[in-house]
C-alpha cells in the first residue's frame, strides 16, 4: 500500500463492536468476587468498589462506525498533557503516529488490527493495548455521553494531572496515589450557564481472551471510586463512572466492552449556576483518604479524596483550566499552557519553555478563509514524507493564550457549525485528511507534495 492510500484509509469509517449487557455485568461481578477472595486469603481488606455496576442504560448493542483518524485524534488529545519532562511532554501527542497503519477494515467493513498492527517487531503489545484501549474507550465514552446529554459538550483530561492538585507528592510517591487505585481519565461535561458534570473513566485494552477483559473491568471498579463529592461515603455522592476495555485480538473485529456506575457528578456551587472559569486557581490540600465504614459498620478509611462542597468551585476551575492547557499544549504552546495550571501541575509537567528553538506553536495555514496556528511533525511512511499538523483556529488560540476561557467556550458552537459546513472543502485544500473535535482542536495529515499549500 502506498502512502497516499494509507492516508485516505484513515478517513474511512469501519464498524466497531460495543458490548454492554447483563451477562457482561455478571461476568465482571464474578471476577471481582474472585479478586476479593484472593485479598482475604492474604489477610488484606478487599478494595472499595461501587455499590452497583450496570450495563449502560439504553445503549444500542452491535456495531458503531468510526474512522481511524478520529480514534488517533482522540488518543492524541487525551495524552497531550501527560508524561513528565519537557521534551517528552511537548511531543506526547505525536505518539498517535505509531498507529497510522495499525488499523484496517475486513471484508465486511469491520475494524481490526492490520498486519502492521500485529507485527510485534514494530509494536510492543503492552504499549499498543494501553494506547489503543485509550483511543477506542474514550471515543466510545464521549459518544455515549453525547447521546445521553445532547445539550453538553465533553472534554477529556488526564486524571493523574488533576489529582496532583489535591495533595503534594511525598517520598517519591505520586500525589495521586497508586495507578491501581485511580482512573486514568476524567470527562468534563459543559453546558452554557450550568455547573460542570464530572465523570470518572477507566479505559483499558487487551490482546488476551475475553476473560482478561472481565478482569480489567473488575479492577476498573476499584479505580473509579478515587474521588467523592462530599465529606465521606455516608455524607457524599460518588462520581458517575464508565469502565471500558477494548479487545484487540489478532483475528477478530475490535470490540469495546462497557459498564457504568450511577452517581451525581454535578459540581453545583451554592448560589451560582455557572462559574467564572477564567479566574486563577491554586492547589487543593486534601487528605488522601475517605472516611467510610467497614463491613461490620465500624468507622474506617479508604484511599481516595473527598472534595467538600465548599471546594467544588475551585475543582471546577482546576478542571476547566487543565482542559484549556491541554488544548494549548496540543497546539504547541506549553509556556501558555503552564500559566493555566496550578503550581503542582506545573512541576509535574516540567519546564514549559520550548525544548527546540522555533518549535513553539510555529506553524500556520489558512484553509477556506479560516486561519489555524499550531505545530507540525514530519515522518516517513513507505518511503514518502508525511506531514501532520495539530492546531487551533487562531482566534480561539488567542483567547486561550489570554486566559479568556469563557469566551473560548462561548464561541465553540459557531466554530463547530462553520467547520461542519466547510470540512470537505478544507480537506480538499489541505490535500489530505482532517478532523476537528468538539473542543475545536484540528489534527490534519497529508503526504508531502510540491502542489500542497505550505505551512508557514
Amino acid at each position: 500500500m502506498d502512502a497516499y492510500q494509507a492516508i485516505d484509509d484513515l478517513d474511512e469509517d469501519s464498524a466497531t463492536n460495543l458490548d454492554s449487557t447483563a451477562e457482561l455485568m455478571a461476568k465482571a461481578r464474578s471476577r471481582t468476587q474472585g479478586l476479593d477472595r484472593d485479598r482475604i486469603k492474604k489477610r488484606q481488606r478487599p478494595h472499595f468498589r461501587p455499590k452497583q455496576v450496570l450495563p449502560l442504560p439504553g445503549m444500542p448493542q452491535g456495531e458503531v462506525p468510526v474512522a481511524p483518524w478520529q480514534l488517533l485524534h482522540t488518543f492524541a488529545r487525551a495524552v497531550s498533557l501527560a508524561g513528565q519532562g519537557s521534551a517528552r511532554s511537548f511531543a506526547q501527542h505525536w505518539d498517535c503516529l505509531r498507529y497510522v497503519t495499525a488499523l484496517e477494515s475486513d471484508d465486511d467493513g469491520r475494524m481490526r488490527l492490520s498486519e502492521e498492527g500485529k507485527n510485534w517487531n514494530s509494536h510492543k503489545r503492552g504499549t499498543q493495548a494501553r494506547d489503543l484501549g485509550t483511543a477506542f474507550g474514550l471515543t466510545a465514552a464521549t459518544r455515549m455521553l453525547r447521546e445521553r446529554h445532547p445539550d453538553h459538550r465533553f472534554d477529556v483530561v488526564d486524571a493523574e494531572i488533576v489529582l496532583s492538585t489535591f495533595r503534594a507528592a511525598k517520598g517519591g510517591r505520586p500525589a495521586a496515589g497508586s495507578s491501581a487505585l485511580r482512573p486514568n481519565y476524567f470527562i468534563i461535561g459543559r453546558k452554557p450557564g450550568a455547573p460542570l458534570r464530572l465523570i470518572a473513566v477507566d479505559s483499558r485494552g487487551s490482546h488476551g481472551e475475553i476473560e482478561s477483559q472481565y478482569a480489567q473491568l473488575a479492577r476498573s471498579q476499584q479505580r473509579v471510586t478515587t474521588v467523592l463529592l462530599g465529606e465521606s461515603d455516608s455524607a457524599g455522592e460518588p462520581l458517575p463512572a464508565m469502565m471500558l476495555t477494548t479487545s484487540l485480538l489478532k483475528h477478530d473485529p475490535i470490540t469495546t466492552r462497557v459498564l457504568v456506575t450511577e452517581g451525581n457528578g454535578v459540581l453545583a456551587v451554592p448560589g451560582r449556576s455557572a462559574l467564572d472559569t477564567s479566574r486563577p486557581v491554586t492547589d487543593l490540600d486534601l487528605p488522601p483518604w475517605i472516611d467510610t465504614k467497614d463491613a461490620g459498620g465500624r468507622p474506617s478509611q479508604r484511599p481516595g479524596f473527598a472534595v467538600p462542597k465548599q471546594e467544588w468551585g475551585r475543582l471546577s476551575r482546576i478542571l476547566t483550566r487543565t482542559a484549556a492547557a491541554s488544548l494549548l499544549t496540543f497546539a504547541g504552546n506549553r509556556e501558555a499552557a503552564g500559566e493555566l495550571l496550578t503550581e503542582r501541575q506545573r512541576k509535574r509537567l516540567g519546564a514549559t519553555g520550548s525544548p527546540v528553538p522555533g518549535l513553539d506553536c510555529d506553524a500556520t495555514i489558512t484553509l477556506q478563509g479560516v486561519p489555524f496556528v499550531g505545530t507540525d511533525q514530519v515522518f516517513r511512511l513507505n518511503k514518502r514524507r508525511v506531514e501532520v499538523f495539530s492546531a487551533l483556529v487562531e482566534d480561539q488560540y488567542l483567547l486561550l493564550k489570554d486566559k479568556r476561557l469563557d469566551e473560548h467556550e462561548a464561541n465553540l458552537p459557531e466554530l463547530l457549525a462553520a467547520w461542519n459546513r466547510k470540512r470537505k472543502a478544507i480537506a480538499k485544500q489541505w490535500n489530505g485528511v482532517v478532523h476537528m473535535d468538539d473542543s475545536g482542536a484540528l489534527l490534519a495529515i497529508r503526504v508531502q507534495d510540491k502542489h500542497n499549500e505550505e505551512l508557514s
